[in-house]
């Protein structure tokens, strides 16, 4: 009988075959995969293009409509010209555009004539900007610009830093750490630098010339400028309504000079008598009936003239409160019996008040000195405002106050000398330091003091302030 082919079980073809049918299986999958990933692939670039070509036409449709805009004024307006800003009054850098060649040829157009192209027609369309609209936005422009100009420069420079190289430990003497110091430098000037000896001498010889030199200080006549230095540079005296005032003529004549000192070009520094008329003439302004609009209330006289910057006389600003002031310092009298400070925040509507002998004054009896303040400036900058648009801009809402707990304090006596050192700082844009309002420094303030009026303002002593002598018993509104 024919023999039969046998295939054992654990022969390898069945097992090579099993392979070659997984290995097909295998390759179909993953050429199933590879399909599909380059599918996606396909759409993801697709979708990608379109996304672009979208992009890229709305581009082409703003650089059009910004090209008809820009062409259009120039057309119409042909005298324009773009220039920098000459340097010494020359017209060094100037651009301009190309020479205007008759209504009839585009301002854009070559001066060639084989390149001139045929008088062409300008036709605007209703919805487009006409040239009194751009110029208003340049206006508008303008204005913020001078804007951020002015607050960037109320800003201080940014903080300097040592170099990675300069700031390794062992280089602690580093002369890099002198040039470049942690701590923050006087913007202007240091208000507690070292008194001139040779100054002090000297305001000390011409105080010897006075007749009432040897007179006793309660017998001195007023007008003695013995009296009045000797009061100034005595520890624990009260400063009298001129001292102060005299010292704020001091400030207002620097920032006058140099606003750049300062922390801000949109301040001004008031006299007692803003504070003390807005105290005397209170009552008659709260009694008086407004009309519908809030309005129409008694304001002592000469308010407007504080308002529009005419008083003080003495380094006359003539600068408008909220149009060209932020901030207001003035020093404000409490019975004749104790000086403090206030800053007047106009857009923040708050007033910050530095008491250098808090005992002096109860939170109750603090409340009615400042009630005339927070109601009458809020009322001043709305009666007062040239405009109903500015006058939108302010509200009579009375403003609001705190009183400043952590600052050096004073004895009884030098509150005057303090009061004037804090408006000092704070204009400079100084910290109060414990350090520099130190006990032994008191006197040292009061000398100082002292000279720098000599020397700035030789005749204070002799000063009478009467700005607003002609207001007396007048009212406004």
């Amino acid at each position: 009988p024919a023999k039969k082919n046998v295939v054992k079980e654990d022969s390898p073809k069945p097992r090579k075959k099993a392979r070659k049918e997984a290995s097909e299986e295998a390759a179909a999958m993953a050429s199933e995969d590879a399909a599909a990933e380059a599918k996606d692939i396909k759409t993801m670039f697709k979708d990608i293009v379109d996304a672009m070509r979208e992009w890229f036409g709305t581009c082409l449709k703003e650089i059009k409509y910004l090209s008809e805009r820009i062409f259009g004024y120039y057309f119409i307006n042909p005298s324009c010209i773009l220039q920098s800003e000459s340097v010494n009054g020359t017209n060094a850098g100037r651009k301009s555009l190309p020479e205007y060649k008759g209504p009839d040829v585009p301002a854009y157009a070559s001066s060639s004539k084989d390149k001139a192209p045929e008088p062409s027609l300008v036709l605007l369309d209703k919805n487009q900007s006409t040239v009194s609209d751009l110029q208003k936005e340049d206006a508008r422009y303008l204005e913020k610009r001078d804007a951020a100009l002015a607050l960037c420069r109320a800003k201080t420079d940014r903080t300097r830093k040592l170099a990675v190289s300069q700031q390794s430990p062992y280089t602690a003497n580093s002369t890099a750490k002198v040039i470049i110091p942690n701590k923050k430098l006087y913007p202007g000037y240091n208000p507690f630098a070292p008194i001139d000896k040779k100054k002090l001498k000297e305001l000390a010889d011409w105080l010897k010339t006075c007749p009432h030199y040897r007179i006793p200080l309660d017998k001195k006549p007023r007008t003695s400028r013995t009296w009045w230095y000797q009061i100034l540079r005595t520890s624990l005296e009260w400063l009298e309504d001129c001292h102060i005032d005299a010292w704020i003529n001091v400030l207002r004549k620097r920032y006058d000079a140099n606003p750049q000192h300062f922390r801000s070009e949109r301040m001004c520094f008031l006299d007692h008598l803003f504070a003390q008329q807005r105290r005397f003439n209170y009552k008659d302004f709260k009694d008086s009936e407004p009309d519908q609009n809030g309005l129409g209330r008694r304001l002592p006289g000469g308010a407007w003239n504080y308002y529009a910057g005419t008083i003080p006389s003495f380094c006359q600003s003539n600068k408008v409160c909220g149009m060209d002031i932020d901030d207001v310092y003035a020093p404000v009298n409490y019975n004749d019996t104790h000086w403090i400070a206030t800053w007047i925040s106009i857009p923040k509507r708050h007033i910050v008040v530095w008491d250098s002998i808090c005992s002096s004054i109860s939170p109750e009896e603090l409340d009615v000195v400042m009630e005339p303040f927070l109601y009458m400036v809020s009322y001043l900058l709305v009666e007062c405002a040239s405009s109903d648009e500015q006058r939108a801009q302010y509200s009579l809402e009375p403003f609001t106050y705190e009183r400043s707990t952590n600052i050096p304090p004073a004895r009884v006596g030098d509150c005057g000398v303090y009061s004037l050192k804090y408006i000092e700082c704070h204009a400079l844009g100084i910290e109060f330091s414990k350090r520099d309002f130190a006990k032994r420094n008191r006197k040292t303030m009061r000398d100082k003091m002292a000279v720098d009026i000599f020397q700035e303002l030789p005749d204070a002593h002799e000063f009478e302030n009467k700005d607003n002598d002609a207001n007396l018993g007048t009212y406004e509104g």
